[in-house]
């Protein structure tokens, strides 16, 4: 395969493990999918073609089901006559034991140097991860005055990148690890007052034993309440407005 056309080298620095080249930023996230051959068998589904890409609202030219080894494809993103033209190139394709995926390297005119991949990978206890890695810089030329713009938004997209697969892989929305924060932040149920002070109801935690009204009535001892809630004779106040 040449590699006349792509604006970067050594082909393959996308790949897990892989060192970065000197000026080029290693940018890696994995998220934890789930477990079982369905799963597994849509997870090599999403990997195997553009389909990633294409939830993110990326065209890509030509549209083959399953990449090809060493072919060139333009990818574009954008409205209309502000599509942005990224061309690149599958220099490596992964499609044995249980790791399975590609990576692509960007050509000349590309506004990023360097490569990226979508892979998906079954440990020992079956348990399946997706990996979006990018090693890359800003292209030279008229693409370092946006220089600021393309680094902000790389983690954006590699973000966009891991929602997308989940929702085709998953058919879920959130990623991974929100749970965790809200468990972190929330504790695992309403009873978690500073929790619950930190964030109120807005991360939806799981209700609890003091959430519904008491099945049967409660017998209050008027001498034990506070004097605020007494009546003049001693008595404990009504409820007011149901409580």
């Amino acid at each position: 395969m040449s590699a006349s056309e792509l604006n970067y080298g050594p082909v393959g620095i996308s790949r897990p493990g892989a060192t970065a080249p000197a000026g080029l930023r290693e940018r890696e996230q994995r998220i934890r999918l789930g477990s079982g051959e369905g799963l597994w068998a849509r997870a090599v589904d999403a990997v195997s073609g553009w389909a990633i890409k294409k939830r993110v609202r990326f065209t890509v030219t030509p549209d083959d089901a399953s990449v090809v080894l060493g072919r060139d494809y333009d990818t574009r993103f954008g409205i209309g006559a502000l599509r942005l033209l990224e061309p690149v190139r599958v220099v490596w394709v992964e499609e044995s034991g249980e790791r399975r995926g590609f990576g692509y390297g960007t050509r000349v005119g590309h506004p990023i140097t360097g490569e990226e991949c979508f892979l998906v990978e079954r440990d020992a206890d079956g348990v399946v991860w997706l990996v979006v890695r990018t090693v890359s810089r800003v292209s030279r030329g008229r693409w370092l005055v946006l220089w600021p713009g393309i680094r902000l938004m790389q983690p954006v997209f590699q973000r966009r990148y891991a929602r997308a697969a989940l929702r085709l892989i998953v058919g879920a929305d959130a990623l991974p690890g929100m749970r965790g924060l809200r468990r972190t932040l929330v504790g695992e149920g309403s009873s978690s007052v500073d929790g619950i002070a930190k964030l109120g109801y807005g991360m939806n935690p799981e209700r609890g034993p003091f959430d519904e009204p008491p099945a049967e009535p409660v017998q209050l001892d008027a001498d034990a309440l506070p004097w605020e809630l007494r009546e003049p004779d001693g008595e404990a106040s009504p409820p007011r407005n149901g409580t």
